[in-house]
């Protein structure tokens, strides 16, 4: 097939300098969760969630955590979640349990099998964050902790479609005048 008879791409669009760094940050940020998450799941033996549930869980060991309150702690969806749950259950580390005070409520929390395995995870953890992070400034980590925390609450506001308008309610229409 001769290149006459191809479909030719399009132009890639042009953007402005605010615009590619955004891209390039975004496209950053993407590469980055992609790398923790391998690097997490064959250096760890954990997937980035299945740790940040375990860590989650260990600030009310006792207790637990109403399952939705861990999935807006987390900022995760329910489904995703249940799935990681229902993994950190087989393996013993989790348990979902009746609220006592409010039985429609489930709580999850971790096992003793669970706090062991979070205690070992949180060990290798700082170790991973520490070479994850070598050559970085205590300043510089502070300010990309600042700059993601504002990046996130950007995110949460971004509205590009307008809401539906709401339907009208039907309106009493007045008998006609004879």
């Amino acid at each position: 097939m001769t290149r006459s008879n191809t479909a030719k791409a399009a132009a890639p669009p042009v953007l402005d300098a605010d615009d590619e760094m955004n891209n390039r940050l975004f496209f950053r940020l993407f590469q980055a969760s992609n790398i923790y998450e391998r690097q997490a799941q064959r250096e760890l033996n954990f997937s980035a969630i299945q740790g940040a549930v375990l860590g989650a869980l260990s600030r009310e060991p006792v207790d637990g955590i109403g399952f939705s309150d861990l999935v807006e702690y987390l900022v995760v969806s329910r489904q995703n979640l249940d799935g990681v749950l229902k993994r950190l259950e087989k393996q013993g580390y989790a348990e979902r349990v009746e609220n006592p005070t409010n039985r429609r409520v489930k709580m999850v929390r971790l096992t003793k099998a669970g706090l062991r395995a979070w205690d070992e995870l949180f060990e290798n953890s700082l170790r991973f964050y520490r070479q994850g992070t070598e050559g970085i400034a205590p300043e510089e980590k502070a300010a990309f902790v600042e700059t993601l925390g504002r990046v996130g609450r950007s995110l949460r506001s971004i509205k590009l479609r307008e809401p539906a308008p709401k339907p009208k309610a039907a309106s009493k229409r007045a008998p006609p005048s004879k």
